[in-house]
């Protein structure tokens, strides 16, 4: 039993030498990925904050008019809208906003093709099912370090943050 604990795989070494690897071969793709996200979330911000508040206000309300038919619900949202334009929080809201929207959008992206790949080639879901159930068990955080160390800070890791807890 000794020989197992004392013959460690070194996989944080492993680890290190892929990271240092990507950091250094790959900072160029990592830098224009970066770049193009974030172009695109902040554009999105940009054009949702050029809106007045009342307007995704209204919209909010039409669409939950029209998905439910319920008024207390409309009145619900509005009312919780208007908190937050009260409140002075309503700049953040939109970058959250945008950032689960966006987050949403390239997991669905990336998910749906992968899974309709996973159905139709078996070796495919053989290798993807191990590596799905792994990241089933480990927090959601430990998925933002190795996006902190190619990304950098910025928009980009709260995106992946987002994506991860989809």
């Amino acid at each position: 039993m000794n020989w197992i604990t004392d013959n460690k795989i070194p996989i944080g070494d492993y680890m290190e030498t892929a990271v240092d690897w990507l950091t250094y071969n790959a900072a160029g793709f990592f830098d224009a990925l970066s770049m193009s996200l974030e172009w695109l979330i902040l554009s999105l911000v940009d054009i949702m904050q050029w809106f007045p508040p009342y307007v995704p206000i209204a919209l909010t309300a039409a669409l939950a008019w029209l998905l439910h038919r319920r008024l207390s619900l409309v009145v619900f949202v509005t009312a919780a809208l208007l908190l937050i334009l009260n409140l002075g929080y309503w700049p953040e809201m939109i970058e959250t906003f945008v950032l689960v929207l966006t987050a949403t959008l390239l997991s669905v992206m990336v998910g749906v093709p992968l899974g309709i790949l996973a159905a139709h080639r078996p070796w495919l879901y053989t290798f993807m099912r191990p590596v799905l159930d792994l990241m089933q068990t480990i927090p959601t955080f430990v998925y933002l370090i190795p996006t902190l160390v190619l990304f950098g800070l910025g928009v980009v890791p709260g995106l992946s943050r987002q994506s991860f807890l989809r």
